[in-house]
């Protein structure tokens, strides 16, 4: 019997996003880089990400969606804001930060939930 076929792959340790005409690759944040991400979410919502995140209303769901995004590409992609040429990811328009959002949810979220549910469940990782 193969032991192997039951244990669980651990993801890639980076993810690629195309955004505008610029590739990037996201390397999992390390622990410091953890609590700045949610240092700036807990600043972008003025503590109320929460609140936002888990509110009925469309719109508040999607601010904390901006948020998410805009704070952990801040973190892990500091030059992001130089190639789209913004001081802010928050000052671009709604077409750019369209296509941001887009690559963030479609690509970043769902690796970032797959470390999630692997680190939760230390049995569950390769040795």
């Amino acid at each position: 019997m193969n032991e192997g076929t039951n244990e669980k792959k651990m993801p890639l340790r980076s993810v690629s996003v195309r955004i505008g005409n610029n590739d990037y690759s996201i390397n999992y944040p390390n622990t410091g880089q953890l609590i700045d991400i949610d240092v700036l979410k807990a600043q972008f919502s003025g503590g109320n990400y929460e609140k936002l995140k888990y509110s009925y209303d469309a719109g508040f769901l999607r601010s904390a969606v901006t948020i998410d995004a805009v704070a952990t590409l801040n973190v892990l992609l500091p030059q992001l804001r130089d190639d789209l040429m913004v001081k802010s990811l928050f000052a671009l328009d709604r077409d750019k930060m369209e296509t941001v959002l887009n690559e963030y949810i479609t690509k970043v979220v769902p690796w970032l939930e797959e470390w999630d549910r692997i680190l939760a469940n230390p049995s569950d990782k390769q040795p």
